[in-house]
């Protein structure tokens, strides 16, 4: 089952529970998505075996059923949560590959096929996904990174 993280990444430094808060805001915005399974990435183990670089403050492990309609909806919290709390970026990971939304990103049809692509889940896998939500004018789109 494919994995997706969420880093929220503050405009400005902020101190440790800050972010953690924030991360905790964002949780909270996608448990109200159905199918989904929200958890907060681990603390880097001091025993032998665990990378520390598993883990990074303000980070949020989701798993769950990826279909289009679900991906639309991480999609659209992530871009109105980076423009509520004027976060410089949320990173959405898989593996190696990472999708960076911001405030200003557009929620259209790229985006989610742009995210299926990261999960490497077909975007048409759910037929009652609807058409993408309206972006306010003069948005863009999310920037893909990696491989």
């Amino acid at each position: 089952m494919p994995e997706l993280s969420l880093l929220i990444e503050p405009s400005a430094p902020l101190p440790d529970d800050r972010v953690e808060a924030l991360a905790t805001g964002l949780a909270e915005d996608l448990r109200t998505v159905r199918g989904l399974q929200i958890g907060y990435a681990q603390s880097p183990a001091t025993t032998h075996g665990k990378s520390p670089q598993a883990w990074e403050l303000g980070m949020l492990a989701v798993g769950g059923l990826f279909s289009a309609t679900t991906m639309q909806a991480i999609a659209r919290i992530a871009v109105a949560y980076a423009d509520r709390v004027r976060a410089r970026s949320i990173r959405l990971r898989s593996g190696d590959n990472e999708l960076v939304v911001t405030g200003s990103t557009r929620v259209d049809p790229q985006l989610v096929e742009q995210l299926a692509r990261l999960l490497a889940v077909p975007a048409t896998t759910d037929p009652s996904a609807g058409a993408a939500l309206p972006a306010a004018p003069g948005n863009r789109g999310g920037t893909p990174t990696g491989s």
